[in-house]
Formats: structure tokens, sequence, C-alpha cells
């Protein structure tokens, strides 16, 4: 897939999107592929979540194709897991990188269903930001 800011598709912003998008607030963990087993995984934020693919904020740059185990989980409840391709990032003004990877296995209709029923639920306890 190539860099959105090249993209030569005629879509775009939400346009070129297939799957709906589910925005919400919660802590994300990576474990990067060629990581060894003595490397803590690194910490971010997902910013929002679709069936194919997720948004992720993160402190450190990562590779464009590099493949990613992702686990999103908030405080301490696990919510799912998936591998991930990074296909675009873009560095933030605060020197965050804010970074679209695609979900190499899509979630499933009530792995979605599931996840928004508990964005739902946190949002009325404003454990998360839904929009």
């Amino acid at each position: 897939m190539t860099d959105r800011r090249r993209s030569t598709s005629r879509r775009s912003g939400d346009e070129r999107r297939d799957y709906q998008r589910i925005k919400a607030t919660t802590e994300v963990s990576l474990l990067q592929s060629g990581s060894d087993s003595s490397r803590e995984p690194l910490n971010g934020m997902l910013s929002d979540v679709s069936s194919n693919g997720i948004r992720i904020l993160v402190d450190i740059p990562l590779v464009i194709g590099e493949s990613l185990l992702v686990e999103v989980h908030n405080a301490g409840k696990h919510l799912f897991n998936s591998t991930a391709k990074v296909i675009w990032q873009e560095q933030e003004p605060s020197g965050k990188y804010t970074t679209g990877c695609e979900l190499r296995v899509l979630l499933t209709q009530k792995q979605e269903k599931t996840l928004s029923a508990f964005l739902d639920r946190a949002t009325e306890s404003n454990n998360f930001v839904r929009s």
C-alpha cells in the first residue's frame, strides 16, 4: 500500500475507508517483529479501530511495512489481540507519531459487537472518548 500522502486514489479521508471506524482512546501494547524476547513491548494509545485497521499514537517511529503484534486493553480489561502491518506514519508537532496499521486478521462481527458494546459502556463511565 502507498503512503497516504502520495495516494493515487481519488477518494480521500473517510471515503477511502471500507469499514466503519470506532474512535476510542485506550492503551495499546505493540511487540515489533524481529524483537528479541528480552525487549519490552512498546506502549501507545489507540485512536480508532475498524474491522481492518487501527490508528495509534506512539513515541518512536516505526518502519513502514513492519509487522506488529497488537494488544488493545483498558484498565486491565483485554479487548482484542491481532497482528498488524504498519502502512503509514506522520510525526505530530508534539514529537509523537500517528501510525496507521492494517490488521492482518479482520475483526469478526462478534468482536466488533463486543468492542462496540464495551466502548458504549465505557463512554457512559467516562473511560473512553467515542465519536
